[in-house]
């Protein structure tokens, strides 16, 4: 799964071993945002775009 942006790129670098203690695997991230163009940061709810909206799950 790719980095969605710089700053959550950077927390995983920083924050590797704390990471990889819980099973995440940051080189397996690293690998698949390499070469992306990342914004430097994202507001909050705006990562994820399902293309459904609220309340209508069905």
């Amino acid at each position: 799964m790719p980095y969605v942006s710089k700053a959550q790129e950077a927390y995983f670098n920083v924050h590797r071993k704390k990471l990889e203690a819980k099973g995440v695997d940051v080189d397996e991230w690293n690998a698949a945002s390499k070469g992306k163009k990342l914004p430097a940061k994202v507001k909050k709810g705006k990562a994820i775009k399902t293309g459904k909206k609220p309340g209508k799950g069905k």
